[in-house]
């Protein structure tokens, strides 16, 4: 029998701080074992645990997009699936057209076959669907097609009723010729014109986002429209992410390190201490909070703040709890690095150490809050604007959970997708 996930293992993965490799191992198990599918599913983690289960479906960078097999569609079809394989199968379907489009072909399958060959009513007579016995989703699919058939029909008709006319008007047209009314005069005083300059008659739109409430267009001219009232560098880029120019990770985040996270399911050393955060990252806060995971059998903690020259700039009184808040604000603008001191059965255990890397951390700048916060007091606040400022300012955490929120208003924009996985790649 399968070897179950320890639970140290399950909460790295509902915490999002899992390796690569170890997630994709973590969802093959996933896949076959409905206990630990069920421990990851409790009533406390439910959404954590389902919004991770939906993005080990999203392909990474190079690697192939992962697609449900035809006996998955066929009992979401058919109502055969557990509550949860239902909930992360349904997930998925959000976010995959071939997997949606394989649905269809699926319940077109079933509805073939839900004719009883003994019947002898003729194939071309009505039958109610509940004659049919179809599951509901099947019904709901077969509604869909209908109208859609119904839809189409009725446009194909109304063309045909056009073109009969149009041909009678020209074989008539000896007989009663049409009088052209002369095209009306175009008034550019009486077109108004958007305040950043651009014309409303944009031809040939590149890319639209909804952004909370307004819609920004991007030209393919150039023209932006939807941030009148931002400043041109705000402008700028914006027009630079939607044209397709790419983010480029801020190089504060290569110049941070942070010691690998250890999984214990891997290791038999119960006394390796490990860092939960910050760890190789830019923050806000000029008294950073401190969290670390237990120790088994620790007395107390302490915990030690460095400055780039490795001096000791704070330390902790003696701590019982695995988090610490510094009691005085850090200077902005630099990089720190951190240690927790940990006493154990008289001995003192200390992390990170050699070889692993240092635990470092960037406080933002003042100047650079500052023009933050001048983004975010702009009314309504563009979700946009403020996700790609959060990025170029290395506030990855922070820029995802905007591009987060963009995409749900955004479902179908490949512009939006690009942004969110680019952030999620620099974790």
């Amino acid at each position: 029998m399968t070897e179950h996930l320890s639970g140290q293992t399950i909460e790295l993965y509902r915490r999002r701080q899992i390796d690569a490799a170890e997630r994709h191992r973590t969802d093959a198990h996933l896949a076959v074992c409905e206990d630990c599918l069920k421990r990851v599913l409790n009533a406390e983690h439910s959404i954590l645990a389902v919004n991770s289960l939906t993005e080990a479906f999203l392909p990474t960078i190079g690697e192939e997009p992962f697609h449900l097999s035809d006996a998955e569609l066929t009992g979401h079809l058919t109502g055969s699936l557990t509550k949860a394989d239902q909930v992360i199968l349904e997930s998925h379907l959000a976010i995959c057209a071939p997997c949606k489009g394989r649905v269809l072909v699926l319940a077109a399958d079933q509805l073939s076959r839900a004719f009883d060959p003994d019947d002898q009513t003729p194939k071309w007579r009505f039958r109610p669907w509940r004659a049919w016995k179809l599951p509901v989703p099947v019904q709901v699919a077969l509604a869909i097609a209908v109208v859609g058939f119904l839809v189409i029909a009725v446009a194909l008709w109304r063309q045909g009723s056009s073109f009969s006319v149009r041909e009678e008007s020209a074989s008539n047209g000896s007989r009663e010729t049409p009088t052209a009314s002369p095209p009306a005069e175009r008034s550019e005083e009486a077109t108004p014109k958007p305040a950043d300059g651009t014309h409303p008659s944009t031809p040939s739109l590149l890319v639209s986002v909804r952004d909370n409430n307004r819609e920004i267009r991007l030209s393919q001219a150039g023209n932006l429209t939807g941030l009148e009232g931002f400043d041109e560098s705000t402008k700028r880029m914006v027009k630079a992410a939607l044209a397709g120019e790419g983010l480029q990770m801020p190089r504060v985040l290569d110049d941070l390190s942070s010691p690998p996270i250890r999984l214990l399911g891997n290791s038999s050393d119960d006394n390796a201490l490990e860092l939960i955060g910050p760890l190789g990252k830019v923050i806000t806060e000029e008294r950073p909070t401190f969290r670390w995971r237990a120790l088994s059998r620790a007395a107390s903690y302490v915990v030690s703040i460095f400055d780039e020259n490795f001096n000791r700039v704070a330390r902790s009184p003696i701590l019982s709890e695995t988090t610490w808040t510094a009691a005085e604000p850090l200077p902005r603008g630099h990089v720190y690095s951190w240690e927790v001191t940990a006493t154990s059965d008289g001995k003192e255990i200390t992390a990170p150490v050699a070889p692993a890397s240092r635990a470092e951390f960037r406080i933002l700048e003042a100047e650079k809050l500052s023009a933050l916060t001048k983004l975010k007091q702009q009314k309504p606040v563009s979700r946009l604007a403020v996700g790609l400022m959060y990025a170029n300012l290395g506030l990855v955490t922070e820029a995802e959970g905007q591009f987060r929120l963009l995409a749900k208003e955004n479902p179908d924009s490949a512009a939006v997708k690009t942004l969110l996985r680019t952030v999620q790649d620099w974790r």
